[in-house]
């Protein structure tokens, strides 16, 4: 009987040019209805019915105004439901966005999100790297593409690049000791030189010199080992391997350089494991301490204004 009436009632609307759809439940909505619906299903992690929602309205209005933000809503519910298989199916979806709205403001935001999918799931440097590999492809991707110049979210892609990258370093330098410790030097050194022409701005730059030093002295190639401890003192002088690398210097015969005074601010904030080579070789071979990569951002969400994008996202940011 239900079903009937609002059969009745759709024919009624029809006549007057207005956009409505008869959902399964016998209820008459307009697109802005189904995604207002949508969005509170969101903020109530209904994120199901949040989908069959924003489905119906995609694929009842194809050209509705909002459209875009429901593509981008329904993206976002697998981002924000979480979970390996979901954040897969988010990384799909926000690339869909990407695909079939490259001009539209949100496009930089969902880029970014589809790099956040990855650092969301970012392992320890001991463990498998896959996540951190494939965030900065992503954020390499958005910081070097021209359609994202003017972003306003360039500064934080920048700023997650560098996190993901000390990571992507550190999980070099793990094996790089192991291999130390095995006494394969030759198999150090690559490591360690692999480090620094990938990531020159590794904060633990310091301990990778101090470890080329130590496997080209073990390789009784000392003369080759002195630029490595004169690069210590002189450009990290604030470093714990300072005192180390002057003994080296000394026990060969080398001069030991001045620091660099424009050095001292960032060697400063620099914090190692242990004291000299053994402290941080011995304590925790990886180092370490979490991921280290923030998973706040400030890209677009449904959740940012009680549960909806706002409505200025659709004619562009304010």
């Amino acid at each position: 009987m239900r079903r009937w009436l609002a059969l009745i009632l759709l024919v009624a609307l029809s006549g007057c040019g207005k956009k409505v759809n008869v959902v399964d439940s016998g209820i008459v909505e307009r697109d802005k209805d189904l995604y207002e619906a949508a969005m509170k299903s969101i903020d109530k992690s209904r994120f199901t019915t949040a989908r069959l929602e924003l489905n119906t309205l995609l694929q009842t209005y194809p050209d509705s105004e909002f459209a875009p933000q429901a593509k981008y809503a329904y993206a976002e519910s697998f981002y924000l439901e979480a979970g390996h298989s979901n954040l897969l199916q988010s990384e799909t979806e926000f690339k869909n966005f990407i695909t079939f709205f490259p001009t539209h403001d949100l496009a930089d935001d969902a880029q970014l999100r589809i790099a956040m999918t990855h650092i969301k799931q970012i392992e320890r440097p001991d463990r498998d790297d896959t996540q951190a590999r494939l965030a900065e492809f992503e954020l390499l991707n958005m910081i070097g593409n021209a359609t994202y110049a003017d972003s306003p979210l360039l500064d934080e892609a920048k700023s997650k690049l560098r996190d993901v990258q000390e990571i992507l370093a550190e999980s070099i330098l793990g094996p790089a000791k192991q291999y130390y410790l095995r006494r394969a030097f030759p198999a150090t050194v690559d490591r360690c030189e692999e480090i620094l022409k990938k990531y020159p701005d590794f904060t633990g730059t310091d301990r990778v010199l101090f470890l080329l030093g130590e496997s080209k002295r073990r390789m009784d190639l000392g003369a080759d080992s002195i630029p490595y401890y004169k690069q210590i003192v002189r450009d990290y002088p604030a470093s714990e391997l300072v005192r180390d690398s002057k003994k080296r210097l000394v026990l060969l015969k080398s001069d030991i350089p001045e620091p660099n005074p424009l050095a001292l601010n960032r060697a400063q904030q620099q914090t190692h494991e242990g004291k000299g080579l053994l402290g941080w070789m011995t304590m925790g071979m990886m180092g370490g301490k979490g991921n280290g990569v923030s998973t706040d951002t400030k890209a677009a969400s449904v959740k940012d204004k009680g549960g909806q994008l706002s409505i200025e996202t659709i004619e562009g940011k304010p």
